[in-house]
Order: structure tokens, then sequence, then C-alpha cells
């Protein structure tokens, strides 16, 4: 028993040392920065901005087609029939529900086009990254763009050499 305890001992003495021997190497980079930086993202947002301004303009349209029809109601309401007036306040009704479904329709697809337009360039990005890290022997980088990093050295910073190998020139 003595003999297991010893070799055991002296296997975990071995293991800690080679431990405390080897260095991991660890970076940091601020992913969201340097994904503004890239062209990609630029042609993204010219895109995404266009296609943001479409759905506006048809919200916009369908919202003065409500603010006429109600205004033509408020104006008729008095000598319209009870009838006639109980059509035009449900078609108001509806006329306003369709708006706010399309309004939350469409923010869901404008989010899901943004997905779509940036997801090349959040590719590029990981890869390049993860060059990086295979070329200069990083085990870990984090990613400090919700600025979580609470201590680092500038030296572990690897912004610039992800920039370099995405072809962005530095800031």
């Amino acid at each position: 028993m003595k003999k297991y305890f010893m070799i055991m001992c002296l296997f975990l003495g071995l293991t800690f040392e080679g431990l405390q021997a080897q260095k991991l190497k660890y970076g940091y980079v601020n992913a969201d920065k340097i994904l503004g930086e890239m062209p990609e993202i630029e042609i993204a947002n010219k895109e995404l901005e266009s296609y943001v301004k479409e759905i506006n303009d048809y919200i916009n349209l369908k919202n003065d087609e409500y603010k006429k029809k109600l205004a033509d109601f408020q104006q008729n309401e008095k000598i319209l029939s009870e009838i006639i007036k109980a059509d035009k306040q449900d078609e108001l009704n509806k006329l306003a529900t369709n708006i706010k479904q399309f309004q939350l329709d469409a923010q869901s697809t404008i989010n899901k086009k943004k997905q779509d337009l940036y997801q090349s360039a959040i590719l590029k990005l990981k890869d390049a990254i993860k060059a990086v890290a295979k070329e200069n022997a990083y085990r870990f980088i984090i990613d400090n763009s919700n600025g979580q990093l609470l201590y680092s050295e500038e030296e572990d910073n690897v912004e610039n050499l992800v920039r370099i190998k995405l072809g962005i020139k530095g800031k």
C-alpha cells in the first residue's frame, strides 16, 4: 500500500511539474469591433438599410391609409346608420390589428435578414481567429466584446493579428 501511495505521489508530482513547465497562451479580441471594420459588414448594412426602408415605407403607407379611414369615419360618424358605423369600426379595428401584426412579422423578418447578411462575415472572422490561434500557439482566444474581460495584458490582444489575417488595415 505504501508503494502504491508513493508511486501515485511521484506520478502526481511529475504531472504537476509538467503542467507548470507548459505555459498556456491566452489571447483576447473584440470581435464586434473587428466585425464592424469588415467591408462585408458595410455592404451588408447598406443592403439591410435598403430592406428596412422598403418595409418602413410600406408600414407608413398602411398607417396613412388607417389615418384617412379614421378621419373619414370620425367626420361622418354622426350621419352613418348604426350598421354602417359598426362595419366601419370593425374595418378600422382589423386594419389596426393587421398593421400591428405586420410590424411584428417585419421585425422578425428584418432580424432574420440581418443574420443571413452577417453570417458569411461572422464565419470569416471565426476562421481568421482560429487561424491566428493556431499560427501563434494560442490555447484560448476570448471575445471581450461584451466588456466582461476583467484583466488582460496588452500583449495578449490579438485583434491586429486577426485584422491582418482578414486584410483589414490597422486602426
